[in-house]
């Protein structure tokens, strides 16, 4: 019977041991890893970005500061941005809730960079240049700042004209690259009308210089009068009735 009481007595003790030693550690302070908010941080961005995976990085250019919680207990919220496009210089807001309780705020800077395909300009190239195959190169770049008239695809870019001088290497935008010109002033025109079956041309005088696409006036040698007209080619402007 003592020997029972013996016994009975140990296991409570030991029982009361581990509670004990449990309450204890899980009261015990708690450093929270950098790492950790880090991968909170990227993760929230890969979530609600607009960019495939694979093509965005998540850099973080200054280092975060040691935090010590009362326990091992806690969850990290990243707080959404309002209209954050997810590029560029952002701050986020971590807050480190502790029993379901906020008991901290961090501020993360980060720098998110995209990995985009552009077309970037092979050699320096002069305004008024018209553009060749040989003049771009497409290639894959890491942008922290992307323009929305970024251009990518070669065929719209191939026999326009240079608005502006730009170096090698350029990422060309849609700002860069107009119409090319067809025909300089005082140049000899074609001028054609064409409506239902009737097709009529002649020649005339530009009064100004032609550039694709935009409307000019012409001076008809027949006539010597001075008509507009829509460049739609090489030196040819085309009249509507």
């Amino acid at each position: 019977m003592l020997r029972t009481s013996l016994v009975t007595m140990l296991l409570f003790c030991f029982f009361f041991l581990l509670l004990s030693a449990a309450s204890l550690y899980a009261s015990d302070p708690a450093i929270l890893e950098k790492s950790l908010v880090k991968a909170a941080v990227t993760c929230h961005i890969e979530k609600h970005m607009p960019w495939p995976k694979g093509k965005v990085r998540v850099i973080f250019p200054s280092d975060l500061n040691e935090i010590v919680l009362p326990s091992r207990n806690f969850k990290l919220e990243v707080k959404e941005n309002r209209n954050d496009e997810y590029i560029g210089h952002k701050l986020y807001r971590v807050n480190v809730r502790h029993k379901d309780l906020d008991y901290k705020q961090i501020f993360v800077p980060v720098r998110i960079e995209v990995f985009r395909e552009v077309a970037l300009s092979a050699k320096p190239l002069r305004r008024g240049a018209t553009v060749s195959a040989q003049d771009i190169a497409i290639s894959e770049k890491w942008f922290s700042r992307l323009p929305q008239d970024l251009m990518a695809d070669p065929q719209a870019i191939i026999g326009r004209r240079m608005l502006r001088s730009v170096n090698a290497q350029t990422p060309l935008t849609s700002s860069m690259i107009g119409d090319p010109v067809m025909f300089k002033k005082g140049k000899i025109v074609k001028i054609v009308c064409i409506h239902d079956a009737l097709n009529i041309s002649t020649l005339g005088v530009a009064e100004e210089e032609g550039i694709f696409g935009t409307t000019v006036k012409v001076r008809n040698i027949s006539s010597n009068k001075v008509i507009h007209g829509r460049v739609i080619g090489n030196s040819i402007v085309k009249v509507d009735l």
